[in-house]
This record gives C-alpha cells, structure tokens and sequence, in this order.
C-alpha cells in the first residue's frame, strides 16, 4: 500500500448512513476493492478506519490520464473527522496518556504483541477444519514497557499478548487497519503497513518480520512422504531471487492447511530470511509464526 493509496478497500452497505456520529461499523457491510467498483454503490461506499463516505476516483474509468489506477479517496466534507488513512504516519502512532494507550487496547484499536506461541496448545477435538483447530489463537502476556508515548523516551507499562499469525488472520479486514506493536518494535503501527510482500525481498534479513507470500507450489520433500519430513512451500519471489521457500514439517504446515493443493493461497509468516542454496528461505517456523489467509481475505493483498 503506497503512501498516496492507503485505503486498502472501502466498506459497501446500500442500507446503512453515516450520520456525523454513527462511528460504528457498518454490520451489513462487504469489503469492495476499487477495481470491483460499480455505479450503484456510488454514495453507499465508507471508508473502513473512520466510516465516513468515500469516493472513488476516477469515478468511471479504471486508470487516470496518467495510466495510474483508480483509488478511493476520503470526501474534503469529512475533512475534519479523524483518520490516519488521510496522509501517512512515518513514525508510527504516538499516544499522549498511559491512559490513552489502554483504551486503545480495551477498544480493540491497538494491540501489544510479546510473541508468537511457540508450541501448539492442545486440540479441544479432531474434528475440525485445518484452519479451524487451534485451541486458542492468543493469551494474555507479560506487562510490557513500550515507548509509544509523544515524549522522546516515554515508555508506557501496558497489558500484551502472546499471539499466533493465524489470530491475525482471522477478521483480517479489520486487523488491517488496527495498529499492533509487534515483537522488538518500539513503535505501533497498522499491520497494513508493517506487511512485506516477500516478492519484494532480494536478500537475507537477521531481524524477524511480518511476510506475506502467494504460493506458486508445495511438496513433501521426502523420498518416502512422510509427516516427519520437511515440507517445501515456494512463493512467489522478486525476479531476482531464484526461489523463495517456506521449509517447515510437512505435519505442521499440512495442519495449516498447506499442502500440495495450495497453489495461489496466500500465507503470512513472521521469520528471519536465510539463505537456502542459491536462494532465499524461512525455516524452522514455529507453531504460531505461519498461517494461511482465508480465501475471503486474499484479495487484499493479491488484488492491488
């Protein structure tokens, strides 16, 4: 997402109006990407942070003069309502009070990531879907000292959570715009903003990160398949890079849902980058460091 196109997709809902205070989200409401757009949601489309009416620009062409595509824009009407989808926050979100902070977490707009959970927790039952059998998807972690505070160096004592990427995941339309600090960040931001497109990687990276990748194919990497052996997942990789792979057992990935069927689905991972023979790789993922996105969500990220 580009500095001057930050509204990811917009919220359409023929039956709801945002009334000058109704800051609420609309409940009936579809995501809608700006290519997606047609003439009857015009006056019906709210912008997903601040639920103010949007529009989308071009109106009735699908690129402007310039070839560049069309967007949604916030209305110069709502200019006084806040959003920090209007212009971008090079340094992240700063909050004035410890006060402040904490009801930004109690309002679900901000959240404090420790970790992400290591060992898998025990299965309640057998019988659900690959992505639906995890025990829990987060757990209350230690007190954490974050400087987020508008003073340099002011550092705030604020409740965290131990997280898995598949928690991100789920109501991903939503987390896209929240702001999370993650694990050795010193600054909160929207997850829309910390995602890296690992078609965008060209070189190892020591410091741990928040990817995403479309898979291109995946495969049981053992002579004999077995759930014991690694699992070779490759994504979709910068033009320079001769492969990109996601190398975890097989058993671990297969209970995500990866598997040899997977070709386009989006996965998001938080790893280091190492290299892998002439390529690149994130290995020895841990249980909650991967997860796949749900089809409904992939075209936020696949569709720009």
């Amino acid at each position: 997402m580009t500095a001057s196109n930050r509204i990811n997709h917009a919220l359409y809902d023929a039956r709801w109006t945002y009334d000058g205070a109704n800051r609420v989200r609309p409940t009936a409401s579809k995501m809608v990407l700006a290519g997606e757009y047609t003439a009857e949601m015009a006056d019906r489309l709210y912008c997903p942070e601040c639920f103010t009416p949007i529009s989308r620009s071009p109106k009735d062409k699908d690129r402007f003069s310039n070839g560049r595509t069309c967007c949604f824009m916030h209305r110069s009407r709502y200019r006084e309502v806040p959003c920090s989808l209007r212009t971008p926050i090079a340094d992240g979100k700063k909050y004035l009070t410890e006060e402040d902070a904490k009801e930004a977490i109690a309002s679900d707009q901000l959240a404090i990531v420790d970790s992400f959970m290591q060992d898998r927790p025990a299965k309640p039952d057998a019988t659900g879907a690959p992505y639906e059998q995890s025990a829990v998807e987060d757990k209350d972690g230690p007190i954490a000292e974050v400087p987020i505070g508008r003073h340099r160096g002011e550092k705030f004592a604020l409740p965290s959570k131990i997280a898995t990427v598949a928690g991100l995941c789920r109501r991903f339309d939503i987390n896209l715009y929240k702001y999370f600090v993650l694990p050795g960040s010193d600054v909160a931001r929207k997850l829309a903003d910390v995602l890296i497109d690992v078609a965008t990687v060209t070189d190892e990276c020591e410091v741990p990160h928040l990817y995403y990748g479309i898979i291109l194919n995946s495969w049981n990497a053992g002579q004999n398949p077995k759930p014991s052996n690694v699992r070779m997942t490759r994504l979709r990789k910068h033009p320079s890079v001769a492969d990109f792979t996601i190398k975890v057992q097989a058993s671990e990935q297969e209970d995500k849902g990866i598997n040899d069927e997977s070709t386009g689905r989006v996965v998001l991972f938080w790893a280091k980058i190492t290299r892998n023979g002439i390529g690149l790789a994130a290995t020895h993922l841990a249980w909650g460091e991967f997860a796949l996105l749900p089809d409904k969500y992939q075209k936020l990220l696949t569709e720009k």
